[in-house]
């Protein structure tokens, strides 16, 4: 952790939970607040909104990461912070979530509490793992994927870049979900998912195409 503190960008209910979930392990002095374009002052718990997601740059000495849930607008908000400069990236996991040493962790990455993951993962940049989600042995997953609370995959599961995981969702094993796709909340994976598809159902099937990623 920066000696600065925290900052989260997105005071959503996600990003909310984000910080909640850092400080089950830091005291408040280490969570500055939030950027936020969005909303002003401050957040429902009386947490500070700092700034807008742009006046990053007042805080170079502090950590930044992303509490937006949505894969697209995540990787939105990482490229214009980076476009204006070279943020210090943390990572928010909850201290409950056992992490053994064949896992692999991306920076930016969020981990709510609940979340059990077994061995040789590979979780990529910025990912969001929401709460009481599952992951098998042998799974990856991409640069901004998103996992909903009570998502599961079995093992050896490859989800490319940007793909977006609903609630209690079931992926069955040694799947592949393509780039930029997403799973509707309850849906039952069986089959492997093209990139940029939406598949809502059980069994999962197609219900749009969704812009390239």
């Amino acid at each position: 952790m920066s000696r600065k503190g925290l900052i989260i960008v997105g005071a959503s209910g996600h990003g909310r939970e984000v910080a909640h979930t850092f400080l089950q392990d830091h005291p408040e002095k280490e969570f500055a607040g939030f950027l936020d374009d969005m909303l002003d002052e401050k957040t429902p718990e009386g947490w500070p909104v700092l700034g807008k997601v742009a006046e990053w740059t007042r805080w170079p000495d502090h950590e930044f990461v992303v509490g937006i849930n949505d894969p697209r607008l995540r990787r939105k908000v990482v490229s214009a912070m980076q476009s204006l400069g070279t943020p210090r990236w943390g990572s928010v996991i909850h201290p409950g979530v056992a992490v053994h040493a064949s896992v692999t962790i991306g920076h930016g990455a969020t981990i709510l509490g609940g979340v059990e993951m077994t061995v040789n993962i590979e979780i990529g940049k910025f990912v969001s793992i929401n709460r009481l989600a599952a992951l098998g042995h042998d799974c990856e997953l991409g640069d901004f994927t998103s996992l909903a609370p009570l998502a599961s995959l079995s093992g050896n599961v490859s989800a490319g870049p940007g793909v977006d995981i609903g609630t209690s969702a079931a992926i069955r094993q040694r799947l592949t979900l393509g780039r930029g796709c997403g799973v509707g909340m309850g849906s039952v994976v069986i089959d492997n998912v093209p990139a940029n598809t939406l598949v809502v159902g059980n069994p999962a099937d197609t219900l749009r195409e969704l812009d390239p990623w």
